[in-house]
């Protein structure tokens, strides 16, 4: 399993204390058929299909950043980038009021409200679909994180698969949620609030041993860090099967 597709299903399962601390009312909200536990299961995950199919949507437009980013020889660097970043958010409560605003809008907010109560009222089949697309675009900072962690994974389809691993992690807390939002109450998210800077925090600090190239499997690999560098032991390969150019005999080298 590539380190960025289980980075994303870990930001998720992370996510999932998130969801359980704030998404209890939103999950309340969901027009959902409780005739029986079928129906609810039914309601629920289509509202969760819509929303992981908006992340995926996501994802592949911050992976068309990410090969620029390749292009530049920068990912790695974007890797410690992303990972310090993600500590920071996650004790910016004890940092300082500079990490205390709140995540920029874009003006989805509006969009998302304006468009939430005609989908409510219509009568379209699968409606929960929409709801849930139309709440993946809501501003979230668990969110910013999976697609920071989509960013550096190089491509539009890597990016895809990081941010449906992202989905799948918080598909648990959300389910739960759909069934018993009403049993959450604000003394447990409390609890609950408290764990989340602590897992962010590990999360952080294996995206930043990601992008130190040190050559430990699924931590942090040992990838060549521009095209450049693939290309030339490519030509030396090449020319000496041994691996070492010899610049002495050029003779040996078969010309491409």
């Amino acid at each position: 399993m590539h380190s960025f597709i289980l980075y994303g299903f870990i930001i998720g399962l992370t996510a999932n204390l998130h969801c359980i601390g704030m998404c209890g009312p939103i999950a309340m909200a969901i027009p959902v058929n409780r005739k029986n536990n079928l129906t609810i299961l039914s309601g629920i995950l289509q509202y969760n299909i819509g929303r992981i199919l908006i992340y995926v949507q996501l994802g592949i437009i911050v992976g068309a950043i990410g090969i620029t980013a390749e292009t530049l020889g920068a990912l790695q660097i974007m890797s410690i980038i992303t990972g310090v970043f993600l500590i920071i958010y996650a004790w910016r409560k004890y940092i300082g009021k500079i990490f205390d605003s709140t995540f920029p809008m874009f003006g989805l907010n509006s969009f998302v409200s304006k468009n939430l109560g005609k989908v409510i009222s219509s009568n379209l089949p699968f409606k929960n679909v929409f709801l849930g697309a139309l709440n993946g675009l809501l501003p979230c900072g668990m969110v910013y994180v999976g697609l920071m962690n989509a960013l550096i994974a190089g491509s539009p389809g890597q990016s895809a698969l990081a941010m449906l691993a992202f989905g799948a992690g918080t598909l648990p807390a959300m389910i739960a949620v759909g069934f018993a939002a009403n049993k959450i109450n604000s003394t447990f998210r409390q609890r609950i609030n408290v764990i989340i800077p602590y897992m962010l925090t590990a999360v952080g600090l294996l995206i930043v041993l990601r992008g130190m190239n040190l050559d430990i499997p699924y931590i942090s690999p040992k990838v060549s860090t521009t095209i450049t560098d693939q290309q030339t032991k490519k030509i030396e390969m090449t020319c000496c099967p041994s691996g070492v150019a010899d610049d002495s005999h050029p003779e040996n080298c078969e010309k491409k």
